[in-house]
């Protein structure tokens, strides 16, 4: 037993699905369900150091793995612990900095500084460095906007032929 639809019943259905809307609604709930299965996912894949001489120069190189682009990437530091030259710091924090990363596409790299904003001169060397390093980043799907963020415990270790 097979069921044949009558074409004229189809297409006469399809108008009174248009006319209402349902199919631009079906639509939207479909790119609304994707975007909420494969948002931006941001990973650390390394630490580039830029100067075997200078810690302070290191950068973080992240990548993102998810499927929709991560918007205006910002790095907040937390619990930030620092020895630079004879400055000491203790339990600081840096919040709400600017964007660092304007755009970042399905599987693209970036680097951010292994030390978000701290303004220092180039070839320092850092003795003490740790902190908790939060990345805020956005997800857009047409006028929906959602904010997500990872965090990552960093910490700086020198060793008597270099540093990590």
């Amino acid at each position: 037993m097979s069921l044949e639809a009558d074409t004229s019943t189809l297409q006469i259905s399809l108008l009174i699905l248009q006319f209402l809307g349902a199919t631009s609604l079906v639509g939207f709930l479909g790119l609304y369900t994707a975007w909420l299965a494969f948002p931006p996912e941001l990973l650390i894949e390394a630490v580039v150091d830029k100067s075997k001489a200078f810690n302070s120069e290191s950068k973080i190189k992240i990548k993102n793995s998810g499927r929709l682009p991560a918007l205006a990437i910002k790095a907040d530091a937390e619990n930030l612990c620092a020895r630079i030259g004879g400055i000491q710091m203790t339990d600081c924090g840096i919040y709400g900095g600017q964007n660092l990363i304007g755009r970042l596409a399905h599987g693209e790299t970036s680097e951010i500084s292994v030390r978000p904003g701290i303004g220092m001169n180039q070839g320092m060397h850092i003795s003490e460095f740790s902190y908790t390093l939060t990345l805020k980043y956005q997800a857009k799907l047409f006028l929906l906007k959602k904010t997500l963020s990872k965090k990552w415990k960093v910490q700086l270790r020198n060793f008597q032929d270099g540093y990590s």
